[in-house]
């Protein structure tokens, strides 16, 4: 546990700092000080990670002053406006970072294939103190705080549940599994000041409570942490500061209970689209089938005689708590887990066996989620982003239609992003992302759509705005939607019909109560 004290973690006075693109958050004041529950609101896109690296230290100050008083009397402690601060006095725990382990799949399939993950770095392996500190590995130290280390790192194992991950390739983990890893690793620096970003992302219910909890045992064992949050919603009630981001400035800074309320006008986008007739299924077929499906990894069943049957034009909700499942059950449906093969899972009446490619599968599905973004080559034109969906692939590698090429402008125009078509993927606003992947989804007129977490990191305004293009789009085309999220709120109005996994088994389907 820290030792009390009373100066202020970072003080700021009149400072502008330099951003990747010229001078970001000018004119800000403020003291983070012991005792105070500090959140920072901000829009989608990376803001908030910008601004906790300027109070860290890791951005040119322009003009002002930047302080972290309460280490100034650290004879480690050299500078505040070049972050030349002691070794994990501060740590910051950001989605950058878990975006960055989702890149160390090679491919966004690697986590199914096995074999393939054979060889590469356990949770345990990247977890040693060596790893955590960045040694040198031909230094010779000991400092005799090995044993305090073994502590620490037993009860960040303990708090965020990694025991059983412990032998887990790091790419072999899912989205909630990967988020616990990346929190225990920002808290086995020993920091003094954390910064947090979004950690309630892609949480289920109890897990969210769970890590509300959490922060609270953090405070009180002396570690001061910074929140950074994209929707009001998610604010922890214990919350007394707010910093209000917006536009490269703060907007707002103060007590949380006299913050200015943020304009909920949600922005005005409607889309009209019409009617695009799916690929024809052969008559009575379903466009989804699975039969007593198994999926074991490692000796533990992921799932467990699971049945499903959705018809054409059904619209499901598959909803659980992380690691129930859901992502597995969709990596089948995807033909992107080798143990389809394995199973009953039949996609428009059709099963994956010999003479029959995992392509002809995917030519029937649409797919969103947060994790294809991740893995998007990032200088693709949004243009070709949208073309990729003719052929399930990441960039454009055939020669392409000039009908396929009208049809992949035409969505783009649906979303109102014609503007948009020769920019790089990379440089478009978070939500124009998401639109552009939904047009990727949707260009191929598929029968079943799937949408994995489509809303995670966007604020409450793109989420809707989203969420009313993802309804616009399958109604014009009529196909069936598969759609996960663990916030209710945003499960659209047309899906009526819920099937729901807990630890690998249906433990529920029927009709949605609303």
């Amino acid at each position: 546990m820290h030792t009390t004290q009373t100066l202020a973690f970072v003080e700021t006075e009149d400072a502008t700092f330099r951003g990747p693109q010229g001078a970001v958050f000018p004119h800000t004041d403020l003291a983070l000080r012991p005792g105070e529950r500090w959140s920072v609101v901000g829009p989608s896109g990376g803001e908030k990670s910008l601004f906790f690296a300027a109070l860290m230290g890791k951005l040119s100050l322009l003009a002002g002053r930047l302080r972290h008083p309460f280490l100034e009397g650290d004879p480690r402690f050299a500078d505040s406006t070049f972050g030349v601060l002691p070794p994990g006095s501060l740590a910051l725990a950001s989605m950058d970072e878990h975006r960055q382990w989702l890149l160390a799949r090679d491919f966004h399939q690697l986590r199914w294939h096995g074999s393939l993950s054979h060889g590469r770095a356990t949770v345990s392996d990247l977890l040693q103190r060596n790893v955590i500190e960045q040694r040198n590995p031909f230094a010779v130290i000991d400092d005799g705080n090995d044993d305090a280390y073994a502590e620490v790192k037993d009860r960040e194992i303990a708090r965020f549940d990694l025991g059983p991950l412990l032998d887990r390739p790091v790419v072999a983990l899912s989205n909630g599994e990967l988020h616990r890893f990346v929190l225990a690793r920002a808290l086995l620096r020993r920091p003094r000041l954390l910064f947090i970003d979004d950690p309630m992302a892609g949480l289920d219910v109890q897990s969210r409570a769970r890590m509300l909890a959490i922060l609270d045992d953090l405070a009180r064992e002396g570690v001061a942490v910074v929140v950074g949050v994209e929707n009001e919603a998610d604010i922890p009630a214990a919350t007394t500061h707010l910093v209000r981001l917006g536009d490269g400035g703060v907007e707002d800074v103060g007590p949380y209970q006299s913050a200015r309320a943020r304009d909920a006008t949600v922005t005005a986008r409607r889309f009209v689209i019409p009617r695009k007739a799916t690929r024809t299924l052969s008559p009575g077929a379903p466009v989804l089938e699975m039969v007593g499906v198994r999926v074991c990894q490692s000796n533990i069943a992921l799932l467990d005689q699971v049945t499903w049957t959705v018809q054409p034009g059904e619209q499901w909700a598959l909803l659980g708590p992380n690691g129930s499942g859901k992502s597995t059950l969709l990596s089948l449906v995807l033909a992107d887990n080798p143990q389809v093969y394995a199973n009953h899972v039949r996609v428009a009446g059709f099963a994956l066996e010999p003479g029959r490619s995992i392509w002809d599968q995917k030519a029937w599905l649409g797919w969103l989620s947060p994790e294809l973004e991740a893995h998007y080559p990032p200088h693709a034109r949004a243009l070709d982003v949208v073309l990729s969906g003719f052929r399930s692939s990441l960039g454009v590698h055939t020669q392409i239609r000039a009908a396929d090429e009208q049809e992949a402008r035409a969505w783009l125009g649906h979303f109102e992003l014609t503007l948009h078509a020769e920019t790089a993927f990379v440089d478009l606003a978070p939500l124009d992302r998401r639109l552009v992947l939904l047009a990727r989804a949707v260009v191929h007129r598929p029968a079943l759509a799937l949408f994995d977490e489509p809303c995670q990191g966007l604020d409450a305004n793109e989420q809707s705005v989203l969420g009313r293009a993802i309804c616009a789009a399958t109604d014009a085309l009529g196909a069936a939607m598969i759609y996960v999220t663990h916030n209710a709120g945003e499960i659209p109005a047309s899906v009526d019909k819920v099937l729901r996994l807990e630890r690998g088994r249906v433990v529920f389907v029927g009709p949605r109560q609303r």
